[in-house]
């Protein structure tokens, strides 16, 4: 063999070798599961300048970098492989509102808790309704196993022996042999540890003992200490093992067993891994309790700043969290993949790092460094108090320290994650999170959609104070808005009373008095839109034959003597069949008090047939009107007696018209049932957003929900039984008492 024979032969072997390779590495990829593993790491109360991952950042152009941060190796290396999120906000500027709205994808707002971001202190019935689809239980239609780890805090219903939520201030009523009632494992989780709400003593009253799914981790209720400082000082329920510095590691302890459970299965996993650090977790014998080491790593005393000066007990406890984090990668790094041999679970993770708010520490009304220089912190309007850090890594997808300046909200995550992992959602699941999963993968491609933030503790503004964002112009509102019927004279408004642009004033600094300019005007009525509709995505449902195609649940009124109906137009030229109202009422068994908060226990009763069937009590007159002058003029009208006319559908009765009603595109409607105080019937009260907003027909514009007191139909209220409401509320109402049917075309 020559040598030049020997060569071509030796360059075809190499050749041949690394096809072989070549083609081995593409088959490993190519086999790789299309379904990432998801975890979601979110932080307590840490703002932007909380790490090192910002260091050098500009968190929008025409703003100076970030020149000082706490030193967070972890998180700051973990960013350098991944995307960082300059516009990236919680839903709200306080701790429960945004968990709520991270897990169901609505806004919080739309719960009980309507005047402040965290639930308030002893008994708090669960946030997250059954009737609610979970981020957590999404995931599972999807094959996925579920944990959480850490902190709760959307409330939960502890059994009290006879298999009732206890209610005493301090649980001394709870029965700790028995199973919580209500928690995480009954919204989807299959695992959960930690702890129901925040931990600090003089702050919240829960016990101080860690749940495992739905069971109490010590039950023995005479050899538990009573804790507690100030006012409730031996008045708390703990573990007497409890120690608060032990949180943290008894967290990554929790969360790196479950991943490694995950090395030995078949199924893509989700951890909701939520730690207490570094809320401040006040105790006997200091403000903030942290642990002397944490995975080996001392902790205590060991925090600084990037300029070198170092720092305190709080800021330890954020490097608490960054070490736990460097913890948890490590884990994924050197844990085997067995959805893909030769791979390790990093591999195809989709890791997330945030916070649920902006920082605890710092002016209320100020630029802070631990905001990253932004104005305020945790509880208010502000930038600070809701602008968080959010990192994500996905290999081979998001990675190599891209910077993504498209604004994000944590309510997204539920629609973006579904669409990650090829699940369609329905029109009743996570009205208000907005997929963005193309604006993940392309950075540049600006992302023009609303974004909405609520919550607001304290002064300049009032508790239910708004905003919305809209590119980089930002609106503030407040005055009865989220909660219209609590303070005379402001019920129902939206008082626009900040209004900038970021772009211009990314510090928000200077005295404030929107004008009446087309820009606040048009934002004011996209807020109004959002909040009355009861979603913010598009909702994809059918043209079909029902004007509500889902009822949703809704507090409910009986105190009402006139008609309640809605005014409305079509988008085209339809055939009207039948007349109906929502039919609810269990003779047996009473519905739950006007404005009631909803639970398990007393829920909306939908109508039902059988044996003991819910049925009408009184005569209704619905009426379809249409209007083309300042009377509306009657069309036809049916009674609904006492009984079972008609048609049952879901928890609509409709009757038949005796002739089919032809309507028009572009011609203002009115559809109206009467109604009387104490007739035993209920219907639909729009002002209350405790529960799920109707799905209405696509092809219908619904301008106003209207009161008629004593048929007066040439006097009409715009808020049903609420006279004194400001009249801007009324616009995008959600239907309310009756509904109509249309005759489906062979096209649709």
């Amino acid at each position: 063999m020559t040598p030049s024979t020997k060569t071509f032969t030796a360059l075809a072997l190499l050749f041949l070798q690394g096809f072989v390779l070549l083609t081995l590495w593409l088959g490993t990829v190519s086999a790789q599961p299309k379904k990432p593993n998801v975890i979601i790491f979110m932080a307590d109360d840490m703002g932007i300048g909380d790490t090192s991952a910002y260091l050098g950042v500009r968190l929008m152009p025409n703003t100076k970098a970030i020149a000082k941060t706490l030193k967070t190796p972890n998180i700051e290396m973990f960013a350098r492989q991944s995307m960082i999120f300059t516009d990236a906000h919680a839903p709200a500027s306080m701790c429960s509102s945004t968990r709520y709205s991270l897990l169901t994808g609505r806004l919080s707002h739309r719960s009980y808790l309507k005047k402040q971001g965290w639930l308030p202190h002893g008994p708090n019935p669960p946030m997250i309704h059954r009737a609610l689809t979970t981020l957590p239980e999404m995931l599972k239609r999807s094959g996925y196993v579920t944990a959480a780890i850490g902190k709760y805090h959307v409330g939960m219903d502890f059994d009290d022996g006879h298999g009732e939520p206890a209610d005493e201030f301090d649980f001394q009523d709870v029965d700790f042999t028995k199973p919580i009632l209500d928690g995480p494992t009954h919204h989807g989780f299959d695992e959960f540890f930690g702890v129901p709400g925040n931990t600090e003593d003089p702050l919240d009253t829960e016990p101080r003992i860690y749940l495992r799914n739905d069971r109490w981790t010590f039950s023995e209720r005479s050899k538990m200490k009573l804790i507690g400082m100030k006012h409730r000082e031996g008045r708390i329920l703990a573990d007497p093992d409890w120690d608060l510095a032990q949180l943290g590691p008894d967290f990554l302890r929790e969360a790196t067993a479950f991943v490694k459970r995950q090395g030995k299965g078949q199924a893509p996993f989700f951890l909701y891994y939520v730690p207490t650090a570094n809320h401040l977790q006040q105790n006997p014998s200091g403000p903030y309790a942290v642990p002397e080491t944490i995975a080996g790593t001392p902790i205590k005393g060991k925090s600084g700043y990037t300029d070198g000066s170092k720092g305190g007990e709080r800021e330890d406890m954020v490097l608490e969290n960054d070490v736990a984090f460097g913890a948890l990668l490590k884990t994924l790094r050197e844990t085997d993949d067995p959805r893909s041999p030769g791979h390790k679970l990093i591999d195809n993770t989709l890791v997330i790092f945030t916070s649920d708010n902006g920082p605890n520490v710092g002016d209320n009304n100020a630029p802070n460094q631990e905001s990253g220089g932004l104005r305020g912190k945790k509880a208010k309007i502000w930038e600070g108090g809701h602008r968080v850090p959010f990192i994500l890594y996905w290999k081979g997808n998001f990675e190599g320290g891209q910077i993504n300046r498209n604004l994000f909200s944590l309510t997204d995550l539920f629609a973006t994650l579904a669409r990650t992992v090829g699940e369609e959602l329905s029109p009743t699941e996570a009205q208000d999170s907005l997929d963005s999963l193309a604006h993940w993968k392309e950075p540049g491609k600006s992302d023009p959609r609303t974004r909405y933030f609520f919550c607001h503790l304290g002064p300049p503004y009032e508790n239910d104070a708004i905003a919305i964002r809209k590119d980089s112009r930002k609106l503030i509102a407040q005055g009865g808005l989220a909660r219209p019927w609590t303070e005379s004279g402001t019920k129902g408004a939206s008082e626009s009373i900040v209004f900038l642009d970021l772009s211009k004033n990314p510090y928000e600094e200077g005295d404030f008095s929107p004008s009446g300019s087309t820009e606040v005007r048009k934002l004011t009525k996209e807020l109004l839109r959002i909040h009355n509709q009861g979603h913010s995505r598009p909702l994809a449902v059918p043209n079909g034959g029902n004007l509500i195609l889902d009822d949703g649940w809704h507090n409910l009124r009986n105190d009402l003597t006139g008609s309640v109906g809605y005014e409305f137009e079509l988008l085209n030229d339809r055939v009207t069949t039948h007349l109906g109202m929502w039919d609810d009422h269990d003779r047996e068994r009473p519905v739950r008090s006007a404005r009631g908060i909803p639970t398990e226990n007393e829920r909306d009763q939908p109508s039902r047939t059988g044996k003991k069937p819910r049925t009408l009590k009184s005569p209704h007159l619905i009426t379809l009107w249409e209007i083309r002058g300042k009377i509306p003029k009657q069309i036809t009208r049916v009674e609904m007696k006492p009984g079972s006319p008609g048609e049952l559908d879901g928890e609509f009765r409709y009757l038949k018209l005796g002739q089919e009603i032809q309507m028009q595109k572009g011609i203002r409607y009115l559809v109206t049932m009467t109604t009387k105080a104490g007739d035993g019937d209920h219907f639909h009260d729009p002002v209350a957003y405790d529960g799920l907003s109707p799905v209405i027909n696509p092809g219908v514009r619904i301008i106003r929900n209207l009161l008629f007191r004593n048929e007066n139909i040439g006097q009409a209220l715009a808020i049903p039984s609420f006279a004194d409401l400001h009249s801007e509320f009324s616009a995008f109402r959600i239907p309310v008492g009756p509904t109509i049917r249309f005759k489906t075309s062979p096209l649709e």
